[in-house]
C-alpha cells in the first residue's frame, strides 16, 4: 500500500499578492493618520501664536490709562494725538483706535488690528456711542492666512 503525502512548502503567488495588498492598504491608512496629525499640530501652533500676539497687544492696551483727560468729560475724538506715531508713545487706550500691523515682529504671516469705541452699560456694552461714556470697548483682531481670525473684545472702565 502506497500512501501519497502532498507536502506543500511555501506560499502560492495568490497568497503573497493578498498579503502585499493588505499591507499596502494598512500602510496607506497609517500615512493618512500621520499626515492628519501633522496638519492638526501645525494649526494648533498657529492658533497658539495668534493667542500669544492677541494677549500681548491686550496687555499693552491695559497698561495705558483710560483717557488723555484724567476726569470726565473724556476726549471726544478717539485715536492718536499729535506726536504719537509709535505704540511706545501711546499714553491712553483710545490711541490704539485704528492701530494696524500688516506683519507682527517675528511673525511675518500674522497681522493685527484694533478698534476702540465708547459703549454704555444700558446697551449691554454692545453698541457704539457717539458721546463719551465711562466705558470703552476695545476690539483686537489677529489674522493669519490659513486660519480664521481671532477676535477679542474688552470693555474697559474709567474706574469712576
Amino acid at each position: 500500500m502506497h500512501i501519497k503525502i502532498n507536502s506543500r512548502d511555501g506560499f502560492t503567488l495568490v497568497e503573497v499578492m493578498v498579503v502585499l495588498i493588505l499591507m499596502t492598504l494598512s500602510f496607506m491608512v497609517f500615512l493618512r493618520a500621520l499626515n492628519t496629525g501633522k496638519t492638526i499640530r501645525a494649526k494648533s501652533e498657529i492658533r497658539t501664536v495668534q493667542s500669544v500676539i492677541l494677549n500681548s497687544i491686550e496687555n499693552q492696551i491695559r497698561a495705558r490709562r483710560f483717557d488723555e483727560s484724567t476726569s470726565y468729560p473724556w476726549s471726544s475724538t478717539l485715536g492718536k494725538e499729535t506726536g504719537e506715531s509709535q505704540i511706545q508713545e501711546f499714553d491712553d487706550i483710545d490711541d490704539f483706535n485704528g492701530y494696524f500691523l500688516s506683519t507682527v515682529d517675528g511673525y511675518p504671516a500674522f497681522s493685527c488690528s484694533v478698534a476702540v469705541n465708547y459703549v454704555s452699560a444700558s446697551s449691554g456694552f454692545h453698541e457704539s456711542q457717539s458721546s463719551q461714556t465711562n466705558y470703552k470697548s476695545v476690539m483686537v483682531k489677529v489674522s493669519h492666512p490659513t486660519l480664521p481670525t481671532i477676535t477679542d473684545t474688552m470693555v474697559i472702565s474709567s474706574g469712576i
